[in-house]
């Protein structure tokens, strides 16, 4: 049994995630009380990846099973950290910190264009707190999803036709878009736009 004395790196409503205390490349994903439907949800969908061979996509995290813990079972997965060792920071972070959303643009498309090909479907509720910005160097870094995997719909045998699934990760990946633009994060942006412009002038 693994003993967790650290503190959470982030925390859900639904799961807590920690650095797995004998490898700091993982993570350890710990549901809050019972196997939550989250946890079964993405165990099931990292299955159905291994069983269609897509396991080193580079925009979701390697899984490696579970285990058990001093404060409950866990999923292991691997811990997103930059090139410098720092645990990557989600998109929704960068966006409060007023980075402009449109400096994300190639990143986001290079992660659509990577779940169209691999058919890897999301939630259609999935955030920007979902995806980390992982800085791969200096100068080059892409969207890792860390959570919202999978689907929630309960007969899914459509979702083995590749043609449905395209069109639902293209309706889905639209809605996100419009999210994102209507965020807290980015509609704060817009409205500090007007004083910048102002003070610059």
């Amino acid at each position: 049994m693994l003993k967790i004395t650290s503190q959470p790196i982030g925390e859900g409503r639904e799961r807590a995630c920690y650095v797995h205390p004998e490898d700091p490349r993982l993570g350890i994903k710990i549901p809050s009380g019972k196997v939550t439907a989250q946890t079964r949800r993405e165990i099931d969908f990292y299955c159905k990846l291994k069983k269609r061979g897509v396991l080193d996509n580079p925009h979701i995290p390697k899984y490696y099973g579970l285990c058990e813990t001093s404060i409950g079972a866990g999923i292991v997965v691997q811990l997103i950290r930059n090139y410098d060792g720092e645990i990557s920071r989600p998109l929704n972070w960068y966006l409060a910190q007023g980075v402009p959303v449109d400096e994300f643009h190639s990143y986001l498309e290079e992660l659509k264009e990577s779940l169209l090909q691999d058919l890897i479907i999301f939630n259609h509720d999935m955030q920007t707190g979902n995806m980390l910005l992982h800085k791969t160097s200096m100068g080059s870094a892409r969207l890792v999803i860390i959570d919202g995997l999978g689907d929630t719909v309960a007969l899914d045998w459509l979702d083995k036709i590749p043609f449905l699934v395209r069109r639902k990760i293209n309706r889905r990946w639209k809605r996100f878009i419009k999210r994102v633009n209507l965020s807290q994060e980015v509609r704060a942006q817009r409205a500090a736009e007007p004083t910048s412009k102002s003070q610059r002038s």
